[in-house]
């Protein structure tokens, strides 16, 4: 068996040693809160307590993975570890552990091993730089799944601070949300739902074998849970969910996020069941929509358009129903072209701008050369 396959074997071995006392640990937690971390100081004090301050008449367990930092997180965590050795379990990665390796992004490595070390039959999610606001959150979305068996999830609404700009305070999803299944999620029918305010129904282990090349870990977790039936999202916002300069995912550029939810995508097609694959297929044209209109947008045609021809091309390959299919398309081609022709106005109007204080004579004859080279076919690049 390869070492991506046999993760839940050397959860807290392979070199990665767990610290805790097991005799102090629950027995049988019912809920394992799933927390990975790195470079977190500013942040892992405030996430692990907003833990501890949780009322709820269940045994349960903290699954710290910290990745080895070097700002002081790994050195607040044991602090925490020997202060709750009832709660917390702490699994101390080694960067230089070769297991690492087979996966595209190395994260991936601490989160899956932390992830199937989890023994909860629910598992709560919560990065090192996330927090809960409300202490009856666990409670109460435990008490929903323990009451409805047909219930793989419960979700909530957060709210999202970025760095240095408090005014800023927003909530996501910006749209309503209730229930929904897993064809939903696939689609990208769901807005966003964020992962500090997950709680899954544990379900088939998750296949990283097969996500050797996601960006993303969370988002499989949630797919593989969401298998076993719906999810219900809770009218509160009980989670905060922050933006800053560290973070893995939203420092990176637009671009650079777009291209990573696009080969998300492709694993989670490769994770579902053969009767959902048209549904993850429609997700994957979606995700390549959103990659091209920001390319398309920022007048990086080529780009845009070598991701108009795959997408083009999945679509053609997946077996969807010929309305779908021509939608699909229509989709993708809309996605390159109004970005591109609402860049062409824009730029036109800015030479035109320009003009403004030429003589009148150069004026006429300045924006009858602009607009005779947009009007003319062989000048336009599509």
């Amino acid at each position: 068996m390869s070492h991506i396959e046999s993760t839940a074997s050397f959860a807290g071995l392979g070199g990665d040693p767990e610290f805790g006392d097991p005799s102090k640990l629950p027995a049988a937690p019912l809920v394992s809160v799933f927390m990975i971390t790195y470079q977190h100081a500013a942040f892992i004090r405030e996430a692990i307590d907003s833990v501890l301050m949780q009322r709820v008449d269940f045994p349960y367990e903290i699954c710290i993975g910290e990745d080895e930092s070097t700002d002081g997180t790994r050195e607040i965590c044991l602090e925490f570890a020997r202060k709750h050795p009832d709660k917390i379990r702490l699994f101390l990665r080694n960067r230089a552990n070769p297991a690492r390796r087979a996966f595209a992004a190395p994260f991936l490595f601490n989160m899956a091993s932390t992830f199937d070390a989890c023994r909860g039959k629910y598992i709560a999610l919560l990065e090192g730089d996330d927090s809960w606001l409300s202490p009856l959150k666990l409670q109460t979305q435990v008490k929903l799944l323990e009451g409805n068996p047909g219930l793989a999830a419960s979700c909530h609404y957060a709210a999202c601070l970025s760095e240095g700009r408090p005014w800023a305070l927003s909530v996501t999803p910006t749209c309503p949300v209730e229930s929904f299944d897993i064809e939903a999620v696939l689609k990208r029918d769901v807005g966003n739902v964020h992962t500090s305010t997950w709680l899954l129904r544990r379900g088939t282990p998750v296949p990283w074998h097969k996500l050797v090349t996601s960006p993303f870990g969370e988002y499989p977790i949630i797919v593989c849970a969401m298998l076993q039936g719906t999810a219900l999202a809770l009218p509160q916002v009980w989670s905060l969910y922050r933006s800053h300069a560290r973070a893995v995912f939203t420092s990176r550029s637009t671009e650079t996020r777009l291209e990573w939810n696009v080969e998300l995508w492709k694993c989670l097609e490769s994770v579902v069941p053969v009767n959902l694959h048209a549904a993850a297929a429609i997700g994957t044209s979606r995700a390549r929509n959103m990659l091209t209109r920001t390319l398309s947008k920022a007048g990086k045609f080529g780009p845009a358009l070598q991701c108009l021809r795959s997408n083009l091309s999945e679509i053609a390959r997946n077996q969807f129903p010929a309305s779908e299919r021509r939608r699909l398309r229509w989709r993708a081609l809309e996605a390159l072209l109004l970005p591109h022709l609402q860049g062409l106005r824009e730029r036109a109007n800015r030479r035109r701008a320009r003009t403004v204080s030429l003589p009148q004579a150069t004026l006429s004859s300045t924006a009858d050369l602009s607009l005779r080279g947009l009007n003319s076919p062989s000048r336009l690049p599509f």
